[in-house]
């Protein structure tokens, strides 16, 4: 019974540790990001982005590689994206190659590139 608890309080612990990385839309970056938690990019970034879950907004890009758990594109990206689960809205737009286990896109999503399932 303790050790539930005990177990219970540490689960809870790691989810408030991993903190949301946002990047605002006056924010330009030419270099990596890489993170345990979330990443939101609203601004530009070129160069590689790595987070648990990493979402480029409606006016954010990324020019370089994409890699996460779950990936959602409402901006633009070009380069490299590896997801397990990847979305695409109808604002998004993405020129790469893409390795992903899941993929649903919105009607007007633009997709190019090569496409590869896990």
């Amino acid at each position: 019974m303790v050790e539930l608890k005990l177990t219970h309080m540490i689960i809870s612990l790691r989810e408030r540790i991993m903190a949301k990385t946002y990047l605002s839309s006056d924010f330009k970056l030419n270099g990596n990001i890489k993170s345990q938690g979330d990443i939101e990019i609203d601004g530009q970034i070129k160069g590689k982005v790595v987070g648990n879950s990493v979402s480029v907004l409606a006016s954010g890009s990324v020019d370089g590689s994409i890699s996460g758990t779950s990936v959602s594109i409402d901006g633009k990206a070009n380069g490299v994206i590896s997801a397990s689960d990847l979305a695409v809205a109808s604002s998004g737009s993405i020129m790469a190659d893409i390795t992903y286990e899941t993929l649903s896109t919105d009607k007007g999503a633009k997709l190019q590139g090569n496409l590869k399932v896990k």
